[in-house]
């Protein structure tokens, strides 16, 4: 009896043991999306490919596992499933000639997501396979999640130094392609890069963070024969100086682009964002005022001046519509942040869009003898309730009133219709983890 209970124990504290090593964690995600007069390619009434209005539910699975080896090593491995149902394009319309096969934003089956190895100490963390490279505001480093599929998922080794509240991180790799019908082991990647990232904490509230990176594709595509681009800048933040906040980023671009005549050309570009404001404590509320700057390219000189934003998220930074990416860009912006309730926030925003050089790439569009460089305003509210821990719900509201750019665009493509043009959103997402 004695051996009978005892082998009882044993089997109850290695079980509990290795549920103590392992975790398990998903989401599920679902999104309904509406847009009148655009899509995610083109803008008004005539595309040409896709709707002009186009609505579908976007579906989005992950689950994961996590193994804890000891106190320092701990191996991952997760899966992601995401899908476009009643979308108005076709697997194929997502062709890129940079990298010659199709790079889809929305869909990915059953595709490897976040798999690594990973040692820790006090001090430093290695990780090696696959993985989010996130810092900051996600403006330089962000893995762009409100496309279904995900924007930017790094096969990559990354080593990080941490010191109480400061770090440093290096990291070399490359990106992901998302091709739903080829799982991602038996395609190649995009780009190769890697980067630098600090972080120093000044005040409480407060930090300086130095960035560099780089990004490079050698092969030989239908856009360019090869390309290497470098960025090096600084953000400082302040998220509360005596009840005002501030948010700086500067990054500069250079570096050599071969263009298809097998002319080399000077990469020259820069992207700028300055945000600052005040708190109203006693009424839940925050106002600021925001300027986003981004080269174009100027047809007058032979550099290639377009900043191409570097590994950037730009899902939400541009106007929820998503019209415009920080590349060719001058936005002018207003916003208020304001929580009525406990667990609800409400964001509305306006932007004033332009563009730096009118002739310059916009979305799908290359136009040759634009003058106008005013795209349009755009008016977006959104609203987050946290319903609980694991439960958040998101409705959006977002109208587009098109410029002289559009208007005058229209006269030279048949593809861009001088309208405006709005667009919903309902979102509901569910996590979960077994950690306790």
């Amino acid at each position: 009896m004695k051996l009978v209970s005892g082998t009882v124990c044993e089997l109850f504290l290695s079980s509990d043991l290795l549920y103590s090593q392992v975790n398990v964690d998903g989401a599920v995600r679902l999104r309904f999306e509406s847009f009148n007069n655009m899509n995610d390619k083109y803008y008004g009434t005539n595309p040409k490919t896709g709707k002009s209005s186009d609505s579908c539910l976007l579906t989005r699975l992950r689950l994961g596992l996590t193994y804890k080896f000891d106190e320092n090593f701990k191996a991952k491995i997760s899966l992601q499933d995401a899908r476009a149902l009643g979308w108005g394009f076709n697997n194929d319309n997502w062709y890129n000639k940079e990298f010659k096969q199709e790079n889809n934003p929305q869909r990915d089956y059953f595709e490897l997501n976040q798999t690594y190895l990973q040692y820790q100490n006090k001090n430093s963390t290695v990780t090696i396979g696959r993985q989010k490279i996130a810092y900051g505001d996600n403006r330089v480093f962000g893995p762009g999640e409100w496309k279904n599929a995900g924007k930017w998922i790094w096969d990559a080794v990354k080593v990080s130094y941490k010191n109480e509240d400061n770090y440093l991180d290096f990291f070399y790799g490359a990106t992901m392609l998302h091709d739903p019908d080829k799982f991602s082991l038996e395609h190649r990647h995009g780009y190769y890069g890697g980067g630098m990232y600090g972080h120093y904490a000044y005040r409480k509230t407060a930090a300086a963070e130095p960035i560099f990176a780089y990004k490079q594709n050698k092969r030989s595509n239908e856009a360019y024969i090869s390309m290497k681009s470098y960025y090096a800048g600084f953000r400082l933040y302040d998220a509360n100086l005596y009840g005002y906040f501030y948010d700086m980023t500067y990054l500069k671009s250079f570096g050599d682009f071969t263009k298809l005549n097998n002319t080399t050309v000077d990469i020259d570009g820069v992207g700028v964002h300055i945000e600052g404001g005040f708190h109203l404590k006693s009424l839940n509320t925050k106002v600021c005022l925001g300027y986003t700057y981004a080269s174009g390219d100027n047809p007058a000189t032979s550099d290639r001046e377009t900043f191409d934003g570097a590994f950037g998220a730009s899902d939400k930074y541009y106007g929820r519509l998503n019209l415009m990416s920080w590349s060719n860009l001058k936005d002018y912006e207003l916003f208020t942040m304001i929580k009525p309730m406990p667990k609800v926030k409400v964001k509305i925003e306006y932007h004033k869009f332009y563009a730096d050089e009118p002739t310059g790439k916009w979305k799908s569009y290359t136009i040759a003898s634009m003058q106008n460089d005013h795209y349009g305003d755009e008016v977006d509210i959104v609203t987050k309730y946290n319903y609980s821990k694991n439960i958040n719900l998101m409705l959006g509201l977002s109208y587009f009133d098109s410029g002289d750019y559009i208007k005058e665009a229209s006269t030279k493509n048949s593809f861009i219709i001088n309208d405006n043009a709005y667009g919903v959103f309902t979102q509901f997402q569910y996590k979960f983890t077994t950690r306790k």
